[in-house]
């Protein structure tokens, strides 16, 4: 981590031009909000996760280096290799992840954006879980004095969704602050809420512009 760029690489800017233009072509990929990201600064990215190509398609959308905090069991050859590559590290979720919460951290302090499903999985449904949300963006967030960025991805259409003229969308909302209140317990699941509503509300702005 130390010394790293949290710049593009050429390789890394030349592998999202590529992705973008392949979504575009095969899926009409389209990013609403992209201006509402903060060009610099420590950043976290919260967003809903309910299809494999979630991260690439955040990576795509999102103007900045992401690094990912990813479950330790997608980490497996040859696939490491590319995970490691968009910016991903594993999470030892069996041992707490205190680990990875330290690194996490420490990207956060020297400046990166991080990127988080805040739910803490992979949702089939596409929609929020009933569960309470989980807490951990919102502690992050309030100890690195990062603000959070709600993204909503929509579903990659298929073959037939393409015929009838759907799109894959991406939404990015505006930043979320987290006061001092976040620093309590019951503060952190209070903003974690209000993560989560931000981004499955990207999905109803998402809706209502598709109606007019």
């Amino acid at each position: 981590m130390k010394g790293a760029s949290r710049e593009m690489s050429r390789r890394y800017r030349v592998f999202r031009w590529v992705m973008i233009c392949l979504g575009r072509l095969l899926f009409g990929f389209t990013v609403h909000g992209a201006e509402k990201v903060p060009e610099k600064g420590p950043l976290i990215v919260a967003s809903n996760h309910h299809q494999y190509p979630d991260p690439v398609l955040v990576c795509m959308a999102v103007p900045r280096r992401i690094q990912w905090m990813a479950k330790r069991e997608v980490f497996i050859p040859p696939l490491d290799k590319f995970f490691y590559f968009i910016g991903a590290f594993p999470v030892d979720r069996q041992k707490g992840g205190r680990v990875a919460l330290r690194t996490a951290l420490g990207f956060l302090s020297e400046g990166w954006a991080l990127g988080i499903f805040p739910e803490g999985g992979r949702r089939k449904g596409g929609a929020p879980g009933e569960d309470a949300p989980k807490s951990g963006v919102a502690m992050l967030s309030s100890r690195a004095n990062a603000p959070i960025v709600p993204v909503f991805v929509d579903r990659v259409p298929n073959f037939l969704d393409r015929l009838r003229g759907h799109k894959l969308h991406v939404y990015v909302g505006y930043p979320i602050v987290s006061d001092g209140a976040s620093k309590e317990r019951r503060g952190r699941r209070e903003v974690a809420g209000e993560v989560l509503r931000a981004i499955y509300g990207l999905k109803d702005e998402k809706t209502t512009q598709v109606s007019h």
